[in-house]
């Protein structure tokens, strides 16, 4: 109490206690803390690429797809509205078909670059996913900031020796832009890479008898046929694969022109691109042959004939090819099972023709194409979940 004029007066004591430095640091931490950065929320996908050297083939969360493994480097902005186009800092790039209609210089995977520009397959399939992307950017919450992915990825390749170059071109794959939206992408998995037809390999496992130590797989893709030795474990281990690099369903196609330029047709030049079309579209006759047409013009030409004496040629002419099928009919005679796997046993006409060649004069041999050869070695790696 105090007096004041006669009068007493309560004076509240708190008023007059002194600031603790407790409260004077939590006072000027307040008044400095700045504000949270905002980003938008990390977006998980799960991603199996195979690379491969006539397409990039690819699961995204389930969904399969594949392009031809080409890029160019655009001359000039990229087009909106068209699947597999995306900028990587100032350059704009272009994959797979879309690649017609765009001004660049052409990179084909064959050419010795699946590895080198293995940045722009993995991107590519993300831009070749119909919905992905375009979904992110829409549902991103902050939409002057960029989108961010995290992208588990697992890779087939016949590059394992190389683990360390791919290892760095992934580390250095940290950003990207689509359709005027920067991406922000981590890629992570510990153990990403697997062996070519491994998906196959996971897939056969559900399929051999029991007893059965050892298998093998065929595989016949667009730039390379290989053959795969398999131990049986609760995974399958390569104990031996045998790559023919150069002598998939490209070098088929090249004999296959090399075969029809001998006819005298009045001059009709075979395209690449619609041989492959006609070769997809092999239908098998009652006869045992196969019906392969081809399109010139106004004018339908039957094929089929042809494409066996060009397989006839890949054989005889390519040492390496005569000696992986060789391994393969050496198999069966010894009564172990060989999987068939690779877009090419997904042509009627080139898968029965091997299915000949190596079985001939073995009874009850283990020759099995397996189901969807065109797209399981990628989807049988699901059953690694």
């Amino acid at each position: 109490m105090s007096e004041m004029n006669g009068k007493a007066i309560a004076t509240d004591t708190r008023v007059l206690e002194p600031i603790t430095a407790k409260e004077l640091e939590s006072s000027t931490a307040k008044q400095s803390r700045k504000p949270a950065t905002r980003q938008n929320k990390t977006i998980n996908i799960n991603l199996d690429l195979d690379a491969g050297s006539s397409r990039a083939k690819f699961v995204i969360d389930g969904w399969s797809g594949s392009y031809p493994s080409i890029f160019k480097e655009v001359s000039g902005d990229l087009p909106s509205g068209i699947s597999g186009c995306f900028s990587i800092g100032n350059k704009n790039y272009a994959v797979g078909r879309v690649t017609n209609s765009l001004n660049g210089e052409v990179v084909e995977a064959f050419k010795d670059n699946k590895i080198k520009f293995l940045h722009i397959w993995l991107i590519g399939a993300l831009a070749n996913h119909p919905d992905l992307l375009a979904d992110i950017v829409d549902d991103r919450k902050y939409k002057g900031k960029p989108a961010r992915l995290k992208v588990t990825l697992r890779l087939l390749s016949l590059s394992s020796s190389k683990r360390n170059d791919i290892a760095k071109i992934l580390q250095g794959t940290k950003t990207f832009s689509f359709e005027g939206t920067v991406f922000e992408m981590e890629i992570t998995n510990d153990n990403y890479l697997y062996p070519e037809g491994y998906g196959c390999a996971l897939e056969a496992m559900k399929l051999i008898p029991q007893g059965i130590p050892e298998f093998h797989v065929l595989d016949l893709g667009g730039g390379t046929l290989t053959f795969s030795s398999y131990q049986v474990g609760k995974k399958p281990k390569a104990i031996e694969q045998t790559p023919a690099s150069g002598n998939g369903m490209k070098a088929i196609i090249e004999s296959l022109s090399i075969a029809l330029a001998r006819v005298d047709r009045g001059g009709i030049q075979y395209k690449k691109e619609n041989l492959e079309s006609a070769l997809r579209n092999s239908k098998p006759l009652e006869s045992g042959k196969h019906s392969v047409k081809y399109r010139h013009g106004t004018e339908t030409l039957e094929i089929g004939d042809t494409v066996t004496h060009a397989l006839s040629e890949w054989v005889s002419e390519m040492p390496i090819v005569e000696r992986l099928l060789t391994k393969v009919s050496q198999a069966l005679l010894n009564g172990q099972p060989v999987y068939a796997t690779g877009g090419g046993m997904a042509i009627s006409i080139v898968a029965d023709w091997i299915v000949r060649y190596c079985c001939a004069d073995i009874t009850n041999p283990q020759f099995y194409i397996v189901e969807n050869p065109q797209e399981i070695n990628l989807t049988g790696l699901s059953n690694l979940a």
